[in-house]
This record gives C-alpha cells, structure tokens and sequence, in this order.
C-alpha cells in the first residue's frame, strides 16, 4: 500500500521529535553559603536522641524521653532568617513552626511557635564558619498550662557536603572549633573540640577530643570526651564518646555517649555534629560541636 506524502512527513516529524526528546542530565549537587540558599532549602537537623531530659533540682525540666526536638530549619529567601520546626516523634506531636532570625555567635534569641510554645535557641561560637549552623534550642511543653515544662537539646545542619565530592577527598584533615551544651548539674557548658578526619575510603575514621569544659553551675569538673566515629552515607558521621580518666571527674571511666554529625561546605571545609553522654543516673551533657579545617 502506497503512503501518501502527508503521512510520510507525519512519520518524520514524529521520529524526530522521539529523538530528541532526550532527559537532561541533572547538575550534581554543590553546597552554596547559607547566605546564598535558594527560598524553601530544607536543613535536616541531627539531634533525635540526643536531649537533656531534666535538669537536676530543677522540676521545669521535663522528663521526656528526649523526645522533643529540633526538627528542622527552613530558608526563607532573607539572610540569616529561617522557620524553626519542633515536633515530638516518640508521641507523634507537633509543636509548630516559627519565623526566626539566627542569632550572633554565642547569642539567644526566643519566641513563641504558631501553635503557642515557647522556644528559645542558643548558637554556638562559630562566627566565622559559613555553611554550618550548631547550638542549643528549648521548648516549653506546657503553653499557657501553669508551670513551665522545658525540653532541650543540641542542634547540627547546614549546607551539605555532596556525597560525590566526600568521594573524591583523601588522605588526613585537622579541624578545630568550639562545644557549647546543658549539663543537668552544671548548667551550660562551653568548651573547645578538635577533629581528625581519615578520608580514605579503607579508613573514614572520624576522631578527636572535647576539651576544656566549664559549667556555669557550681564546681563539677568535666572530663575530657573521646570521638570515635565512622564517616556514612549524605557525607555524615557516627560513633561513640569515651571518658578520659580524670580525678574527681563527674564521669566515670567506661561510661559512653554518642555523637552524630556531618560535613558542610563543596569540599568538607567545616563540620557540625551534637553529642550526649550521661552517668545513667541523674547527669547528662547533652549539646554541639562544630568548626572548620585548620589552616
């Protein structure tokens, strides 16, 4: 059967749309300033698990399974502004969000949730790092309910080092920075911490130490925390804290804590992580690290 010339011109037409109807290949992820994150970027916070749960002699500290946390901040388009997100996974429970600009370093700013709590959040000393945001947040669980209930925590995020470039990173980093955190005996907490990173895919060995902690409370003397961690998957880590052995220390040797964090910046120039440790009794430090490579 003959085709006519309009039919033959349709199947050409067609075919040649068919074949350049080619998906683009997407651009690979690159981490940008905070200053320069697109409206609506999502900063997934590390901290689930990782809260004081009450404050010693202090019954406006709740006890409360560390559910309450952090969960997020949201870029709204304008420097240093972000929606703070607070939930409750453990009871399946909102508290809100909240409109909020990110405080100097060592600063507190507070406010109040659209669903009526109360919050505050601290951040650390760390004003000079670009791509990574750490500190302390607190929510008050009873809005308007008599006696306040207060929940708190550590908080890491930031903008993301792309897995594809951790990849292609190796050998040995050196960095340094700042701890700020709540001891249920102390109060807060301020410190120095020093991280050596392996970037070697046989090794991805994350170690170092928190040093030099004072409360603000009394007269505790904190020992010094030993990181030990692996580097995982979305360019994180994980691992464990051990005590170093001090004389009259408020930890014991043997006791552990834990320590989850990631790395900021296209090339891991800085990292954020939070912490907790406690005795097992009524003492816990719960708070965050971060800093940059050392120059």
């Amino acid at each position: 059967m003959k085709k006519s010339l309009f039919t033959i011109v349709a199947i050409v037409l067609v075919s040649a749309c068919t074949k350049s109807a080619v998906t683009p290949t997407p651009a690979p992820y690159v981490s940008v300033p905070l200053a320069d994150l697109a409206t609506n970027s999502q900063l997934i916070v590390y901290g689930n698990g990782m809260g004081w749960a009450t404050r010693y002699n202090d019954d406006t500290w709740s006890k409360n399974q560390n559910g309450p946390r952090l969960q997020r901040f949201i870029s709204t388009g304008t420097d240093d502004e972000y929606e703070a997100v607070f939930r409750n996974y453990d009871e399946d429970v909102e508290y809100g969000r909240a409109t909020f600009t990110m405080p100097d370093a060592s600063a507190t700013v507070s406010g109040i949730t659209d669903l009526g709590y109360e919050f505050t959040i601290t951040r650390n000393d760390e004003d000079t790092l670009i791509y990574t945001l750490t500190g302390l947040f607190t929510i008050n669980l009873t809005p308007g309910i008599g006696e306040p209930l207060h929940a708190g925590g550590g908080f890491a995020t930031g903008s993301y080092t792309g897995d594809e470039a951790l990849q292609l990173l190796s050998g040995s980093a050196s960095y340094s920075g700042s701890f700020i955190g709540e001891s249920t005996y102390a109060g807060r907490v301020t410190g120095d911490v020093d991280l050596n990173v392996n970037f070697d895919i046989s090794t991805d060995e994350v170690d170092g130490l928190i040093y030099n902690l004072v409360g603000t409370t009394g007269d505790y003397i904190f020992n010094n925390l030993i990181i030990s961690a692996t580097i995982e998957p979305t360019s994180s880590f994980e691992g464990i804290l051990n005590v170093e052995t001090t004389p009259d220390g408020v930890f014991a040797f043997g006791e552990t804590g834990q320590i989850k964090g990631g790395f900021y910046g296209p090339g891991a120039e800085e990292f954020g992580a939070t912490i907790r440790i406690t005795d097992g009794n009524n003492h816990i430090l719960a708070g965050a690290i971060s800093g940059s490579l050392d120059p």
